[in-house]
């Protein structure tokens, strides 16, 4: 006899593939969120080390010379670039943080997902087990009592006092 909820089981098993995937798939872009946020994270410590050099280095072309309005001007553009950059700089890490913490969320919602599709299969698969055991302990009984049929019932010694 076939298993009743064959079908079920082969829905279980799809359903745990599923999540397994899409928790495999989950931790890979939390892994590139990670990356992406340390690639930042340097990126803004390397402007944190380089700034004030760079800001002297614009204000040097200036020092102790006669200057125009106008080039005063574009050192005072090319200063507040250097800041606009920080502030990016530091909205991008930002940025990549919230990333992170939502690849993060999405990871764990995966690995919920995962987790349960696990159980529900494996209630299937106990259950199967269960209905194979009972299934075969009943086809031992109908053998049985086939073997029973056939064989008869054997002569004891009284039935052979009927014969006399």
């Amino acid at each position: 006899m076939a298993y009743a909820l064959q079908s079920m089981l082969r829905i279980r098993s799809l359903r745990e593939d599923k999540a397994g995937k899409q928790l495999i798939a989950a931790r890979h872009e939390r892994d590139a969120a990670q990356v992406e946020l340390s690639k930042r994270t340097e990126k803004l410590e390397e402007y944190g080390r380089t700034k004030e050099e760079r800001r002297d280095r614009i204000f040097d072309t200036i020092m102790l010379r006669v200057v125009r309005r106008e080039d005063i001007d574009r050192v005072k553009d090319a200063v507040s670039r250097i800041d606009e950059e920080g502030i990016l700089l530091q909205e991008g890490v930002s940025k990549a943080q919230q990333a992170l913490e939502e690849r993060e969320k999405e990871e764990d919602k995966a690995h919920t997902r995962f987790v349960i599709a696990t159980k529900n299969h494996l209630k299937i698969k106990q259950h199967r087990e269960i209905w194979e055991a009972e299934e075969l302990k009943l086809q031992e009984r109908q053998q049985e009592a086939e073997l029973e049929e056939f064989a008869g019932r054997r002569m004891s010694n009284d039935d052979y006092d009927d014969f006399e």
